[in-house]
């Protein structure tokens, strides 16, 4: 490549000098007119501006970016305070739910106090026991209470009274209710618009079903699905009048010489927190 290149200067020596000398008149004519359009310290403030700005629009970056951590910080503590007194706010209104629930129970078991003829005992329920071969109910009063053994124990459901069953066992501060879903509890029952009796006992892991025995067969013409059982009073141990349960079903065997009724309980006894003991007399 060098040789053809000096050999075209050597064959053109004056036309390459005078075009290098025009191209220097024509710098130094730049750089010296006041006029002139490219100039040294223009164009290095220029530059200097160019890097300024780039300075300046980092920090400015920077500084933004600081400025959304530091509110994204300040936001996520609001979220955590916001929340935190939202888990207040709920817990305080389940709290309210659950007190007006349990106000509204007293007050109904409050009507049933008033409305019952006999000396009652309020009690709490403290304890279930379905798994032994006696099932019981322990309530939170005793013998310094004024609780004996058989006892009847009521509570108020669904604005209906309904027996539970009967105290078996007392301590001086706790007593034991059989329930009456137990097969060893039996109950003199009537039904209570047609008025025949029979015998009620539970059977055992079936809560929701009682069984009302020995009723004559000529009852099976007037007894209806949904028939209120009632206490017939009979033997002194429960009062007359006190809600058992509702026939469920009616079972006429031919071989056997009377009914046996299925009866649903008025008393959910899955649900009970609250009962009273009858005839006896609280002390103070």
């Amino acid at each position: 490549m060098s040789g053809p290149f000096e050999g075209f200067v050597g064959r053109h020596r004056r036309g390459v000098t005078l075009a290098l000398l025009l191209a220097i008149s024509l710098l130094c004519l730049l750089v010296s007119n006041k006029a002139v359009i490219i100039k040294p310290k223009e164009i290095g403030l220029s530059v200097a501006g160019f890097f300024q700005k780039g300075v300046t629009g980092f920090v400015r970056w920077f500084g933004d970016t600081a400025g959304s951590i530091r509110q994204l910080r300040l936001a996520r503590e609001e979220l955590t305070a916001a929340r935190s007194r939202l888990a207040d706010s709920d817990r305080t209104a389940r709290e309210a739910v659950e007190l007006r629930r349990e106000n509204a129970y007293l007050r109904e078991q409050l009507g049933l106090a008033q409305a019952l003829p006999l000396a009652r005992i309020a009690a709490g329920v403290i304890a279930k026991d379905h798994d032994n071969l006696f099932s019981t109910i322990t309530l939170n009063k005793g013998t310094r209470h004024g609780i004996r053994i058989d006892m009847p124990v009521v509570a108020f459901q669904e604005e209906l009274e309904g027996l539970v069953g009967r105290v078996v066992a007392v301590g001086p501060g706790t007593s034991q209710v059989l329930p009456l879903y137990d097969p060893s509890c039996q109950v003199s029952a009537r039904l209570d618009k047609s008025r025949f009796e029979g015998l009620a006992s539970g059977q055992g892991a079936d809560r929701a079903t009682l069984l009302m025995r020995y009723v004559k067969k000529i009852a099976a013409d007037r007894i209806e699905y949904g028939d209120l059982v009632v206490t017939a009073g009979l033997g002194g141990l429960y009062p007359a009048g006190i809600n058992v349960g509702r026939v469920r079903d009616i079972r006429a065997e031919t071989y056997e010489t009377s009914l046996t009724l299925e009866v649903e309980p008025v008393i959910d006894f899955d649900r009970l927190e609250y009962v009273f003991v009858l005839g006896g007399t609280e002390s103070p």
